[in-house]
């Protein structure tokens, strides 16, 4: 008989249901509707992470998120778990040099569509193109590109509760 037995670990946790909390759009399968979420998406599952992105997805469609905020340097979002107060999220993308972005502008401005589109609260799905002639991208390149940080007691990044965030 083995000396590693599965009744010596925890069952895992349910979470605490949560009254009004913000709930991914689809029930089951893909997530996002516009090609800029579709390809964030792709983006994350790309770098492999695992289980915790498909915990993270089921906490996105529960409702679990209770609130993000998007702010300059990244999102904070509070996400209710098994334990009664909800754990607090950080997430941040490597942002973009002064000069990076001053040429990503300088070719956005030479596509008077781009500039169209985006005055218009529209993300042209080829607005990538004046990223990468800036010789920079729009999405993370690796998973070092971005930082997370939650209050919950488990050491996996991301942990489910960040992944939810990902997801929404």
């Amino acid at each position: 008989m083995s000396r590693f037995l599965p009744d010596r670990f925890p069952a895992p946790s349910k979470p605490r249901p949560v009254s009004g909390g913000i709930k991914a759009q689809s029930k089951r399968g893909a997530f996002g509707e516009r090609w800029w979420s579709k390809r964030w998406i792709g983006v994350l599952e790309g770098f492999e992470l695992g289980a915790r992105l498909r915990r993270g997805r089921a906490y996105a469609r529960q409702g679990q998120v209770i609130d993000i905020a998007i702010e300059p340097q990244g999102v904070s979002a509070r996400v209710q778990g098994s334990r009664k107060v909800p754990y607090a999220v950080r997430i941040e993308v490597t942002p973009l040099r002064a000069a990076q972005w001053r040429r990503v502008a300088d070719n956005i401005v030479q596509t008077p569509r781009f500039v169209a589109m985006l005055l218009n609260g529209e993300m042209p799905e080829d607005i990538e193109d004046a990223f990468q002639a800036a010789h920079c991208t729009l999405f993370p390149q690796s998973i070092a590109d971005v930082s997370t940080e939650c209050s919950c007691p488990d050491w996996s990044n991301p942990c489910k509760h960040v992944a939810a965030v990902y997801y929404l």
